[in-house]
């Protein structure tokens, strides 16, 4: 099913938003289904400082 959202009255920015969002949608429907019992892999976000164990507030905020 190939079907065209027109985004062309769209800023740039907001485009991107919608296309990034329906990429995510689209590999979401692709993944496999789970088993019972089976928990679903999630995938985090990297912490630029590299990170690993306990960061205070101070560590945090001082790198923001």
């Amino acid at each position: 099913m190939n079907e065209i959202i027109d985004i062309h009255d769209f800023p740039e920015e907001e485009a991107e938003l919608i296309r990034e969002f329906i990429k995510f949608l689209r590999e979401r429907t692709r993944r496999k289904k789970l088993e019972p019992g089976e928990k679903e892999e999630v995938g985090f976000a990297t912490w630029p400082l590299g990170v690993k164990g306990k960061l205070t507030r101070r560590e945090i905020y001082d790198h923001l």
